[in-house]
């Protein structure tokens, strides 16, 4: 099984390249994941998934994400 480096929140939404926001995960779940924003349990991956949730949260009360599912959402998906 191939695997993948994976961005818990997707750089497209605004994540960021950082050791906290990475995890490896399997080829095929990652390009299922695509640029969904992550659920509490994916944030929960990270090295520091407190800090993970804190970025999110800021970013996501600055203005909405790109991706239209992503759209008035906050950390974990989370409706705003």
């Amino acid at each position: 099984m191939k695997k993948d480096t994976d961005h818990i929140w997707p750089r497209v939404e605004g994540g960021p390249d950082k050791p906290w926001n990475k995890r490896i995960i399997s080829q095929r779940e990652n390009r299922q994941k695509g640029a969904r924003m992550p659920n509490l349990n994916e944030v929960s991956d990270s090295s520091n998934p407190i800090r993970l949730a804190v970025e999110i949260d800021k970013h996501s009360l600055q203005g909405p994400f790109k991706h239209a599912r992503n759209r008035n959402r906050g950390f974990g998906g989370l409706p705003r």
